[in-house]
């Protein structure tokens, strides 16, 4: 599945893609649409864009240079909110440089304001920062990124140093049409399960080895990633540092990936719930006046 941002980006200008387009933005519910124009999918707060927008490495965003703009979004992304001089220093900038950046990123709807003073990126701006530059891919390379990511996921079932295992592997996309021979990638989800069923066991593991890397000199940004470092150590090692394999993650997409065309490697097909009809709402009742004799 391809997602562009070319050219310079406005969400609300965008040219259709070979395959699909992300037109959201943090206040809109992201709409996909396909070649000739058709919605295919409306849907709040998705984020499964992550590792799937391809921009062009010569595109600007609001005047500046698109790939600048990504490197900034991704030092910031880790942080709940950041002020000023935080975005000076991610973006290389002297002290008192950031308020025009600050306004072109706001005006593109990629960040948005916090408090005083304060910004957090939006869901385009987390999109944004995890677009890829590179070139499409052929379908043997991607055939073969497949094959060494299944071999990882066996890796993971087999070495107990891993405190997660693999319940599921969903494979979604472009991969699927095979009158597609070049790629942008290979877009796979999967879900993650403690491999230790005893809750309070598992948190205790996952303790222990934040504990023992953070001894061998491992930083880590906040509590919430030491207390789901389980799921993200394996998360990382199943990514493998691909630039090919754009990874899911398919507790948190479910309702994306069963909506579009997919396929399940491992684990059991499961299908979006039926949606009720509408109740249609019963008439309001006037009351009848008081002292009428009927």
């Amino acid at each position: 599945m391809a997602y562009f941002w070319s050219q310079a980006i406005d969400p609300g200008k965008v040219p259709l893609p070979e395959t699909v387009l992300w037109r959201g933005v943090d206040a809109t519910p992201p709409r996909l649409i396909s070649r000739d124009g058709t919605v295919v999918l409306r849907s709040s707060n998705m984020g499964l864009c992550w590792n799937q927008v391809r921009i062009d490495p010569n595109a600007t965003v609001a005047g500046h240079p698109a790939l600048v703009i990504r490197r900034t979004l991704r030092r910031l992304r880790g942080r709940l909110s950041w002020g000023l001089a935080d975005l000076e220093a991610a973006a290389a900038l002297n002290p008192g440089e950031g308020h025009a950046l600050a306004k072109a990123l706001r005006a593109a709807r990629l960040i948005e304001g916090a408090g005083r003073g304060a910004w957090v990126i939006t869901q385009a701006g987390q999109t944004f920062s995890s677009a890829t530059a590179a070139k499409p891919i052929t379908r043997m390379t991607a055939e073969r990124a497949l094959a060494e990511f299944l071999e990882r996921v066996r890796r993971v079932e087999r070495d107990p140093y891993f405190l997660a295992k693999v319940t599921r592997v969903v494979l979604f996309g472009s991969m699927l049409n095979p009158e597609v021979q070049r790629l942008s990638d290979v877009d796979v989800a999967v879900e993650l399960t403690p491999k230790e069923t005893d809750y309070d066991l598992a948190r205790a593991l996952s303790r222990r080895r934040v504990e023992e890397l953070a001894r061998q000199g491992r930083q880590f940004r906040n509590l919430l990633e030491m207390e789901h470092w389980w799921h993200r150590q394996t998360f990382q090692f199943l990514k493998g540092r691909s630039r090919v394999i754009a990874l899911a993650d398919y507790a948190a997409e479910k309702p994306f990936i069963l909506a579009v065309p997919h396929r399940v490697l491992i684990g059991r097909p499961e299908q979006l719930p039926a949606e009720n009809p509408a109740t249609p709402t019963p008439p309001l009742r006037s009351r009848r006046p008081r002292g009428l004799p009927f």
